[in-house]
Protein backbone atom coordinates (compact mmCIF):
# COMPACT_ATOMS: atom_id res chain seq x y z
CA UNK A 1 0.00 0.00 0.00
CA UNK A 2 1.45 3.35 -1.05
CA UNK A 3 1.98 6.38 1.17
CA UNK A 4 -0.77 8.26 -0.70
CA UNK A 5 -3.18 5.44 0.12
CA UNK A 6 -2.31 5.25 3.81
CA UNK A 7 -1.96 8.98 4.57
CA UNK A 8 -5.21 10.90 4.81
CA UNK A 9 -4.42 14.64 4.75
CA UNK A 10 -6.62 16.89 6.89
CA UNK A 11 -9.59 18.47 5.15
CA UNK A 12 -7.95 21.86 5.72
CA UNK A 13 -5.39 20.92 3.06
CA UNK A 14 -7.81 19.25 0.66
CA UNK A 15 -10.17 22.17 0.04
CA UNK A 16 -8.67 25.26 -1.52
CA UNK A 17 -10.77 27.88 0.24
CA UNK A 18 -9.63 26.75 3.70
CA UNK A 19 -5.88 27.56 3.62
CA UNK A 20 -6.34 30.51 1.26
CA UNK A 21 -9.08 32.18 3.30
CA UNK A 22 -7.14 31.72 6.53
CA UNK A 23 -3.96 33.05 4.93
CA UNK A 24 -5.86 36.04 3.50
CA UNK A 25 -7.45 36.94 6.84
CA UNK A 26 -4.24 36.66 8.85
CA UNK A 27 -2.23 38.56 6.26
CA UNK A 28 -4.81 41.36 6.07
CA UNK A 29 -4.46 41.79 9.84
CA UNK A 30 -0.66 41.77 9.61
CA UNK A 31 -0.52 44.17 6.65
CA UNK A 32 -2.92 46.63 8.29
CA UNK A 33 -1.00 46.46 11.56
CA UNK A 34 2.29 47.17 9.78
CA UNK A 35 0.67 50.05 7.89
CA UNK A 36 -0.62 51.58 11.12
CA UNK A 37 2.82 51.23 12.68
CA UNK A 38 4.36 52.77 9.56
CA UNK A 39 2.03 55.77 9.77
CA UNK A 40 2.78 56.26 13.44
CA UNK A 41 6.55 56.21 12.93
CA UNK A 42 6.57 58.21 9.71
CA UNK A 43 6.22 57.05 6.14
CA UNK A 44 9.95 57.57 5.64
CA UNK A 45 10.74 54.98 8.31
CA UNK A 46 12.36 51.86 6.84
CA UNK A 47 10.01 49.36 8.41
CA UNK A 48 10.42 46.72 5.68
CA UNK A 49 13.30 46.05 3.27
CA UNK A 50 11.07 46.69 0.27
CA UNK A 51 11.88 48.71 -2.84
CA UNK A 52 8.25 49.90 -3.02
CA UNK A 53 7.16 53.20 -1.59
CA UNK A 54 5.25 52.57 1.67
CA UNK A 55 1.91 53.66 0.17
CA UNK A 56 2.53 51.41 -2.85
CA UNK A 57 3.40 48.44 -0.63
CA UNK A 58 0.22 49.04 1.40
CA UNK A 59 -1.94 49.18 -1.73
CA UNK A 60 -0.22 46.28 -3.49
CA UNK A 61 -0.42 43.86 -0.60
CA UNK A 62 -4.08 44.46 0.19
CA UNK A 63 -5.23 44.59 -3.46
CA UNK A 64 -3.05 41.86 -4.96
CA UNK A 65 -1.91 39.92 -1.89
CA UNK A 66 -5.11 39.74 0.12
CA UNK A 67 -7.39 40.21 -2.91
CA UNK A 68 -5.63 37.54 -4.94
CA UNK A 69 -5.90 34.96 -2.15
CA UNK A 70 -9.62 35.60 -1.65
CA UNK A 71 -10.43 35.36 -5.36
CA UNK A 72 -8.37 32.19 -5.66
CA UNK A 73 -10.20 30.71 -2.67
CA UNK A 74 -13.53 31.43 -4.34
CA UNK A 75 -12.48 29.95 -7.68
CA UNK A 76 -10.61 26.92 -6.33
CA UNK A 77 -12.84 25.76 -3.51
CA UNK A 78 -12.45 22.07 -4.40
CA UNK A 79 -9.14 20.27 -4.92
CA UNK A 80 -8.48 19.51 -8.60
CA UNK A 81 -8.53 15.75 -9.03
CA UNK A 82 -5.54 15.55 -11.34
CA UNK A 83 -3.15 17.25 -8.89
CA UNK A 84 -4.11 15.60 -5.62
CA UNK A 85 -4.22 17.18 -2.20
CA UNK A 86 -0.72 18.74 -2.44
CA UNK A 87 -1.94 21.35 -4.91
CA UNK A 88 -3.40 23.73 -2.35
CA UNK A 89 -0.60 23.63 0.25
CA UNK A 90 1.87 24.32 -2.56
CA UNK A 91 -0.31 27.08 -4.02
CA UNK A 92 -0.65 28.71 -0.60
CA UNK A 93 3.12 28.43 -0.11
CA UNK A 94 3.61 30.14 -3.48
CA UNK A 95 1.31 32.94 -2.35
CA UNK A 96 3.26 33.31 0.92
CA UNK A 97 6.50 33.41 -1.08
CA UNK A 98 5.05 36.32 -3.05
CA UNK A 99 4.30 38.24 0.14
CA UNK A 100 7.84 37.65 1.43
CA UNK A 101 9.40 38.60 -1.91
CA UNK A 102 7.54 41.91 -2.10
CA UNK A 103 8.30 42.72 1.55
CA UNK A 104 12.02 41.98 1.03
CA UNK A 105 12.21 43.24 -2.56
CA UNK A 106 15.08 45.63 -1.81
CA UNK A 107 17.28 42.60 -1.17
CA UNK A 108 16.20 40.76 -4.34
CA UNK A 109 16.30 41.53 -8.04
CA UNK A 110 13.12 43.21 -9.25
CA UNK A 111 12.49 40.62 -12.02
CA UNK A 112 12.80 37.81 -9.47
CA UNK A 113 10.25 39.50 -7.20
CA UNK A 114 7.87 39.88 -10.12
CA UNK A 115 8.33 36.25 -11.16
CA UNK A 116 7.59 34.93 -7.67
CA UNK A 117 4.62 37.21 -7.06
CA UNK A 118 2.99 36.84 -10.48
CA UNK A 119 3.46 33.05 -10.62
CA UNK A 120 0.57 32.64 -8.17
CA UNK A 121 -1.78 34.52 -10.52
CA UNK A 122 -0.68 32.46 -13.51
CA UNK A 123 -1.28 29.14 -11.72
CA UNK A 124 -4.73 30.24 -10.53
CA UNK A 125 -5.76 31.47 -13.98
CA UNK A 126 -4.58 28.24 -15.58
CA UNK A 127 -6.55 26.13 -13.11
CA UNK A 128 -9.72 28.21 -13.41
CA UNK A 129 -9.51 28.14 -17.22
CA UNK A 130 -9.31 24.34 -17.43
CA UNK A 131 -13.11 23.73 -17.48
CA UNK A 132 -13.36 25.94 -20.56
CA UNK A 133 -11.28 23.45 -22.57
CA UNK A 134 -12.56 20.29 -20.89
CA UNK A 135 -15.10 18.34 -22.94
CA UNK A 136 -17.09 19.39 -25.95
CA UNK A 137 -18.92 22.68 -26.17
CA UNK A 138 -22.65 22.00 -26.34
CA UNK A 139 -25.73 24.11 -25.89
CA UNK A 140 -25.89 22.91 -22.27
CA UNK A 141 -22.26 23.72 -21.47
CA UNK A 142 -21.79 26.90 -23.51
CA UNK A 143 -23.21 29.35 -20.95
CA UNK A 144 -21.33 27.72 -18.08
CA UNK A 145 -18.07 27.93 -20.03
CA UNK A 146 -18.83 31.53 -20.98
CA UNK A 147 -19.32 32.49 -17.32
CA UNK A 148 -16.10 30.70 -16.41
CA UNK A 149 -14.33 32.66 -19.15
CA UNK A 150 -15.72 35.88 -17.66
CA UNK A 151 -14.20 35.10 -14.27
CA UNK A 152 -10.87 34.23 -15.90
CA UNK A 153 -10.95 37.65 -17.58
CA UNK A 154 -11.57 39.37 -14.26
CA UNK A 155 -8.57 37.60 -12.75
CA UNK A 156 -6.56 38.45 -15.88
CA UNK A 157 -7.33 42.16 -15.35
CA UNK A 158 -6.16 41.73 -11.77
CA UNK A 159 -2.97 40.03 -12.99
CA UNK A 160 -2.20 42.74 -15.59
CA UNK A 161 -2.68 45.48 -12.98
CA UNK A 162 -0.25 43.66 -10.69
CA UNK A 163 2.23 43.37 -13.56
CA UNK A 164 2.00 47.13 -14.14
CA UNK A 165 3.13 47.81 -10.56
CA UNK A 166 6.08 45.46 -11.02
CA UNK A 167 7.03 47.24 -14.27
CA UNK A 168 7.48 50.41 -12.20
CA UNK A 169 9.62 48.62 -9.61
CA UNK A 170 11.73 47.09 -12.40
CA UNK A 171 12.35 50.57 -13.85
CA UNK A 172 10.56 49.77 -17.11
CA UNK A 173 7.60 52.14 -16.61
CA UNK A 174 8.56 54.75 -14.05
CA UNK A 175 5.83 56.30 -11.92
CA UNK A 176 3.05 53.93 -12.99
CA UNK A 177 2.74 51.98 -9.71
CA UNK A 178 -0.12 54.09 -8.31
CA UNK A 179 -2.10 53.69 -11.54
CA UNK A 180 -1.53 49.94 -11.46
CA UNK A 181 -2.84 49.83 -7.90
CA UNK A 182 -5.94 51.79 -8.92
CA UNK A 183 -6.53 49.44 -11.86
CA UNK A 184 -6.16 46.48 -9.50
CA UNK A 185 -8.71 47.98 -7.13
CA UNK A 186 -11.10 48.33 -10.06
CA UNK A 187 -10.50 44.66 -10.97
CA UNK A 188 -11.48 43.69 -7.42
CA UNK A 189 -14.54 45.93 -7.74
CA UNK A 190 -15.41 44.12 -10.98
CA UNK A 191 -15.38 40.82 -9.09
CA UNK A 192 -17.72 42.42 -6.56
CA UNK A 193 -20.04 43.71 -9.25
CA UNK A 194 -20.18 40.40 -11.15
CA UNK A 195 -19.93 37.66 -8.54
CA UNK A 196 -20.90 39.59 -5.40
CA UNK A 197 -23.93 41.21 -6.99
CA UNK A 198 -25.51 37.99 -8.23
CA UNK A 199 -24.65 36.25 -4.96
CA UNK A 200 -26.23 38.99 -2.84
CA UNK A 201 -29.43 38.83 -4.87
CA UNK A 202 -29.58 35.02 -4.85
CA UNK A 203 -28.86 34.65 -1.13
CA UNK A 204 -31.48 37.23 -0.26
CA UNK A 205 -34.05 35.48 -2.43
CA UNK A 206 -33.22 32.09 -0.86
CA UNK A 207 -33.49 33.49 2.68
CA UNK A 208 -36.82 35.15 1.94
CA UNK A 209 -38.23 31.98 0.39
CA UNK A 210 -37.24 30.01 3.50
CA UNK A 211 -38.93 32.69 5.62
CA UNK A 212 -42.14 32.38 3.60
CA UNK A 213 -41.91 35.83 2.03
CA UNK A 214 -43.55 36.46 -1.33
CA UNK A 215 -42.29 39.94 -2.27
CA UNK A 216 -38.91 38.63 -3.43
CA UNK A 217 -35.91 40.56 -4.81
CA UNK A 218 -36.27 41.50 -8.43
CA UNK A 219 -33.24 41.07 -10.68
CA UNK A 220 -32.98 43.67 -13.44
CA UNK A 221 -31.19 41.70 -16.16
CA UNK A 222 -30.03 44.76 -18.07
CA UNK A 223 -28.58 46.38 -14.95
CA UNK A 224 -27.03 43.11 -13.79
CA UNK A 225 -25.34 42.83 -17.17
CA UNK A 226 -24.09 46.40 -17.48
CA UNK A 227 -23.03 46.90 -13.85
CA UNK A 228 -20.09 44.46 -14.12
CA UNK A 229 -19.29 45.64 -17.67
CA UNK A 230 -19.07 49.31 -16.68
CA UNK A 231 -17.07 48.37 -13.58
CA UNK A 232 -14.71 46.28 -15.73
CA UNK A 233 -14.21 49.26 -18.02
CA UNK A 234 -12.90 51.17 -15.00
CA UNK A 235 -9.74 49.02 -15.16
CA UNK A 236 -8.43 50.37 -18.50
CA UNK A 237 -10.03 53.75 -17.73
CA UNK A 238 -7.64 54.10 -14.77
CA UNK A 239 -4.91 54.80 -17.36
CA UNK A 240 -6.93 57.60 -19.00
CA UNK A 241 -6.93 61.30 -17.99
CA UNK A 242 -8.56 61.75 -14.61
CA UNK A 243 -11.81 63.31 -15.86
CA UNK A 244 -12.38 60.48 -18.34
CA UNK A 245 -11.73 57.97 -15.54
CA UNK A 246 -14.20 59.86 -13.38
CA UNK A 247 -16.92 59.68 -16.03
CA UNK A 248 -16.63 55.88 -16.28
CA UNK A 249 -16.67 55.61 -12.47
CA UNK A 250 -19.86 57.66 -12.23
CA UNK A 251 -21.53 55.46 -14.82
CA UNK A 252 -20.50 52.26 -13.04
CA UNK A 253 -21.45 53.58 -9.62
CA UNK A 254 -24.90 54.75 -10.70
CA UNK A 255 -25.62 51.42 -12.40
CA UNK A 256 -24.61 49.39 -9.35
CA UNK A 257 -26.65 51.62 -7.04
CA UNK A 258 -29.72 51.09 -9.21
CA UNK A 259 -29.14 47.33 -9.04
CA UNK A 260 -29.22 47.13 -5.25
CA UNK A 261 -32.43 49.18 -5.08
CA UNK A 262 -34.40 46.10 -6.22
CA UNK A 263 -32.84 43.58 -3.81
CA UNK A 264 -34.99 44.10 -0.68
CA UNK A 265 -32.13 45.42 1.44
CA UNK A 266 -34.56 46.56 4.13
CA UNK A 267 -35.68 43.00 4.74
CA UNK A 268 -32.06 41.85 5.02
CA UNK A 269 -31.25 44.60 7.53
CA UNK A 270 -34.15 43.55 9.76
CA UNK A 271 -33.77 39.79 9.58
CA UNK A 272 -30.26 38.55 8.77
CA UNK A 273 -26.90 39.87 10.00
CA UNK A 274 -24.88 38.02 7.35
CA UNK A 275 -27.09 39.26 4.53
CA UNK A 276 -26.80 42.76 5.94
CA UNK A 277 -23.04 42.54 5.37
CA UNK A 278 -23.59 41.67 1.71
CA UNK A 279 -26.05 44.51 1.14
CA UNK A 280 -24.03 47.17 2.96
CA UNK A 281 -20.88 46.17 1.08
CA UNK A 282 -22.62 46.32 -2.28
CA UNK A 283 -24.04 49.75 -1.46
CA UNK A 284 -20.48 50.86 -0.65
CA UNK A 285 -19.47 49.59 -4.10
CA UNK A 286 -21.91 51.86 -5.90
CA UNK A 287 -21.43 54.80 -3.55
CA UNK A 288 -17.65 54.49 -3.61
CA UNK A 289 -17.49 54.38 -7.39
CA UNK A 290 -19.91 57.27 -7.74
CA UNK A 291 -18.08 59.42 -5.16
CA UNK A 292 -14.69 58.66 -6.71
CA UNK A 293 -16.01 59.54 -10.15
CA UNK A 294 -17.61 62.76 -8.93
CA UNK A 295 -14.38 63.77 -7.22
CA UNK A 296 -12.27 62.98 -10.29
CA UNK A 297 -14.59 64.75 -12.71
CA UNK A 298 -15.11 67.90 -10.61
CA UNK A 299 -11.82 68.12 -8.66
CA UNK A 300 -13.67 67.79 -5.34
CA UNK A 301 -11.30 67.00 -2.48
CA UNK A 302 -12.94 63.73 -1.45
CA UNK A 303 -10.99 61.26 -3.56
CA UNK A 304 -9.04 59.51 -0.73
CA UNK A 305 -12.18 59.07 1.37
CA UNK A 306 -14.18 57.85 -1.64
CA UNK A 307 -11.41 55.42 -2.60
CA UNK A 308 -11.45 53.86 0.85
CA UNK A 309 -15.25 53.74 0.83
CA UNK A 310 -14.77 51.42 -2.13
CA UNK A 311 -11.66 49.62 -0.84
CA UNK A 312 -12.76 48.99 2.75
CA UNK A 313 -16.53 49.16 2.53
CA UNK A 314 -16.99 47.26 -0.72
CA UNK A 315 -13.90 45.17 -1.52
CA UNK A 316 -12.97 44.21 2.03
CA UNK A 317 -16.58 44.12 3.21
CA UNK A 318 -17.92 41.94 0.42
CA UNK A 319 -14.90 39.62 0.44
CA UNK A 320 -15.33 39.18 4.19
CA UNK A 321 -19.02 38.36 3.72
CA UNK A 322 -18.23 35.85 0.96
CA UNK A 323 -15.54 34.14 3.05
CA UNK A 324 -17.98 33.77 5.95
CA UNK A 325 -20.85 32.47 3.84
CA UNK A 326 -18.66 30.14 1.78
CA UNK A 327 -16.77 28.69 4.75
CA UNK A 328 -19.91 28.06 6.80
CA UNK A 329 -21.82 26.67 3.84
CA UNK A 330 -19.11 24.29 2.67
CA UNK A 331 -18.71 22.96 6.22
CA UNK A 332 -22.54 22.51 6.40
CA UNK A 333 -22.71 24.84 9.39
CA UNK A 334 -25.57 27.28 10.06
CA UNK A 335 -25.26 30.61 8.25
CA UNK A 336 -25.36 32.48 11.54
CA UNK A 337 -23.09 35.32 12.59
CA UNK A 338 -21.33 34.21 15.77
CA UNK A 339 -19.90 36.75 18.23
CA UNK A 340 -16.43 36.78 16.60
CA UNK A 341 -17.97 37.20 13.14
CA UNK A 342 -20.20 40.04 14.34
CA UNK A 343 -17.14 41.62 15.95
CA UNK A 344 -15.31 41.34 12.61
CA UNK A 345 -18.09 43.20 10.83
CA UNK A 346 -18.34 45.91 13.48
CA UNK A 347 -14.56 46.44 13.48
CA UNK A 348 -14.55 46.79 9.70
CA UNK A 349 -17.35 49.36 9.84
CA UNK A 350 -15.41 51.35 12.45
CA UNK A 351 -12.27 51.15 10.31
CA UNK A 352 -14.24 52.50 7.36
CA UNK A 353 -15.85 55.31 9.35
CA UNK A 354 -12.51 56.44 10.74
CA UNK A 355 -10.73 56.23 7.38
CA UNK A 356 -13.27 58.34 5.50
CA UNK A 357 -13.48 60.93 8.29
CA UNK A 358 -10.12 62.57 7.61
CA UNK A 359 -6.40 62.31 7.02
CA UNK A 360 -5.14 62.92 10.56
CA UNK A 361 -2.40 60.56 11.72
CA UNK A 362 -4.30 59.37 14.80
CA UNK A 363 -7.41 58.67 12.71
CA UNK A 364 -5.45 56.69 10.13
CA UNK A 365 -3.73 54.67 12.86
CA UNK A 366 -7.04 53.92 14.58
CA UNK A 367 -8.58 52.86 11.28
CA UNK A 368 -5.68 50.47 10.61
CA UNK A 369 -6.01 49.07 14.14
CA UNK A 370 -9.72 48.33 13.75
CA UNK A 371 -9.14 46.86 10.30
CA UNK A 372 -6.50 44.50 11.69
CA UNK A 373 -8.71 43.60 14.66
CA UNK A 374 -11.59 42.83 12.31
CA UNK A 375 -9.55 40.27 10.40
CA UNK A 376 -8.22 38.68 13.56
CA UNK A 377 -11.84 38.28 14.68
CA UNK A 378 -12.70 36.87 11.25
CA UNK A 379 -9.95 34.24 11.52
CA UNK A 380 -11.17 33.27 14.99
CA UNK A 381 -14.78 33.11 13.85
CA UNK A 382 -14.00 30.99 10.79
CA UNK A 383 -11.60 28.61 12.56
CA UNK A 384 -14.25 25.95 13.42
CA UNK A 385 -15.46 25.85 9.81
CA UNK A 386 -11.97 25.95 8.29
CA UNK A 387 -10.30 23.40 10.59
CA UNK A 388 -13.29 21.28 11.56
CA UNK A 389 -14.85 18.43 9.64
CA UNK A 390 -17.68 18.89 7.20
CA UNK A 391 -20.87 18.17 9.10
CA UNK A 392 -23.96 16.36 7.89
CA UNK A 393 -27.07 18.57 7.71
CA UNK A 394 -29.30 17.78 10.65
CA UNK A 395 -26.58 16.57 13.06
CA UNK A 396 -25.67 18.64 16.15
CA UNK A 397 -23.93 21.87 15.13
CA UNK A 398 -24.87 21.50 11.47
CA UNK A 399 -27.33 23.55 9.46
CA UNK A 400 -30.95 22.31 9.51
CA UNK A 401 -32.16 19.83 6.94
CA UNK A 402 -33.67 21.37 3.84
CA UNK A 403 -31.50 24.48 3.83
CA UNK A 404 -29.76 23.92 0.54
CA UNK A 405 -26.58 22.29 -0.62
CA UNK A 406 -23.03 23.55 -0.38
CA UNK A 407 -22.46 27.23 0.21
CA UNK A 408 -25.40 28.63 -1.69
CA UNK A 409 -23.19 29.85 -4.52
CA UNK A 410 -24.19 27.19 -7.04
CA UNK A 411 -27.42 29.06 -7.73
CA UNK A 412 -25.43 32.10 -8.71
CA UNK A 413 -22.46 31.10 -10.82
CA UNK A 414 -21.66 28.19 -13.09
CA UNK A 415 -17.96 27.57 -12.53
CA UNK A 416 -16.21 24.36 -11.70
CA UNK A 417 -14.63 24.60 -8.27
CA UNK A 418 -17.53 26.48 -6.69
CA UNK A 419 -19.73 23.42 -6.47
CA UNK A 420 -19.63 21.21 -3.43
Amino acid sequence: MSFAQTFAPPRFLREGHRPLYLAAALFAALAAGLWGHWIGHGIGNELLPTRAMPIDWHAHELIFGYGGAVMAGIFLANAPRFTGWLFFPLLTALWVAGRIAVAASATLSAPMVALIDLSFDVVVMARVAMPIFAGKITVETFHAKLKTFGFVMIFFLHFISNLVMHLDWMGIWDGIAATGAMAGLMACATMNAAFGGKLTNALTRNAMVHAGETALPHAMKSLDRWGPIFTGLCVPAAFLPVRAFGAVLVLAGATNLFRVMFWRSGWAFKNDALLTGFHVAFMCLGLGQYAMGLSAATSMQIFPAATHLLAIGAVAGLSMAVMIKSSLGRAARPAVATKPLKAAGIALILALALRVSGEQTVTLMASALFFAAGYVALAVGLAPALFGKKLTPGEPGARPLGHGKGDGMTTTVQIKGLND
